[in-house]
């Protein structure tokens, strides 16, 4: 598996590369260019690991929305960061938590 998943990590970086830009694709074309049947978090947790290694990361949402990205850790480090509110009280953290989550 280790050696699919080097090439699975080097044809993501060359596409990135090629595009210079963060990508992402389809979950049925990512199976195509791994050449593999199914995704497995090993193997995503490999890939990811080794891309990691040279700049870039894996975006994995193909349980969710059926997509597989990468992106340059290089890119992420030049994104905004919000600005937070100040500190709330905690009885108002809860009430604003039961808000959200029992909805």
């Amino acid at each position: 598996m280790a050696r699919k998943a080097k090439k699975m990590a080097a044809k993501l970086i060359k596409i990135h590369t090629d595009q210079n830009e963060h990508f992402i694709l389809p979950q049925n074309e990512f199976k195509t260019l791994s050449g593999r049947k199914k995704m497995t978090t090993r193997f995503l947790s490999t890939v990811d690991e080794l891309l990691r290694k040279q700049g870039y990361a894996l975006i994995d949402l193909h349980t969710e929305k059926e997509l597989i990205g990468v992106v340059s850790i290089e890119q992420v480090t030049q994104w905004g960061i919000p600005k937070m509110q100040d500190e709330v009280p905690q009885e108002d953290e809860e009430a604003e938590d039961n808000k959200v989550f029992n909805t």
